[in-house]
């Protein structure tokens, strides 16, 4: 890809590694995605939703996303979305957000997601980095039950570029480590200090505080204008002497 080059969400899907076996193979896996990727797009919200909403397209229709039959069925999405690698389609959808330029404004933020809990296995909580400039996550890890998100979020730092981005966040994520990683990357960082850090936060407070001096203000004001005073008299006696 030359410098400058744009590279389409049709060929990123196309990177996505194909865990599927080549006999019998009816569709290709990008051609799946795509169609999941438009269905959810158009409001649809299941795979039995979206397998309905594919088999009312037209053959033009499907043509553009390399169907020549009908589309798939749901229990090929099923089957898709069970066996795909989602860090790797992560990892690409996320490089072709970052491919429109500097990330700007990037938020560090975690959420569980609703639902996700089955059984015995715990809600799947995720870590993302938000780039309100692209509109687009430009990377996500999950975070392990054994770790946290400040773990988590060195890891998630190194996946992305951050020449030029403004991270902001929690203030749990108000570390030194994090801060260092953020401008040895090139970026900036706009983070909360609470008072679990009294000692960060007194010097912040210090540092934004009105100056004063320790004189008091009517010493400084009465010196201030005995030195005009002073000043005038200095002048008046030199034209006097001229």
């Amino acid at each position: 890809m030359g410098q400058g080059q744009e590279v389409t969400l049709w060929a990123v899907l196309g990177q996505v590694p194909d865990r599927r076996s080549r006999h019998g193979l009816r569709f290709e896996l990008r051609s799946v995605l795509a169609v999941l990727l438009a269905g959810v797009l158009s409001g649809r919200t299941s795979a039995a939703a979206i397998a309905r909403w594919g088999r009312k397209l037209e053959p033009e229709q499907l043509e553009q996303f390399d169907i020549r039959r009908e589309a798939p069925c749901q229990g090929t999405y099923h089957y898709v979305l069970k066996g795909l690698n989602v860090e790797a389609l992560e990892k690409v959808l996320g490089s072709w957000v970052g491919q429109a330029g500097s990330p700007g404004q990037t938020c560090l933020d975690g959420k569980t997601l609703r639902a996700s809990r089955h059984g015995q296995y715990p809600a799947l909580h995720l870590l993302a980095l938000y780039s309100e400039r692209l509109q687009g996550v430009l990377a996500q890890m999950p975070v392990p039950a054994d770790q946290n998100e400040i773990t988590v979020a060195m890891k998630l730092l190194k996946e992305v570029a951050l020449e030029g981005a403004i991270l902001s966040g929690d203030a749990i994520f108000t570390q030194q480590q994090i801060c260092q990683q953020v401008t040895e990357g090139g970026g900036d960082y706009f983070l909360v200090v609470k008072d679990n850090q009294p000692a960060l936060k007194e010097q912040i407070e210090t540092a934004f505080a009105q100056p004063f001096s320790p004189l008091g203000k009517t010493d400084v004001e009465a010196g201030g204008m005995h030195g005009a005073q002073r000043r005038e008299g200095a002048r008046t006696a030199g034209g006097e002497a001229a």
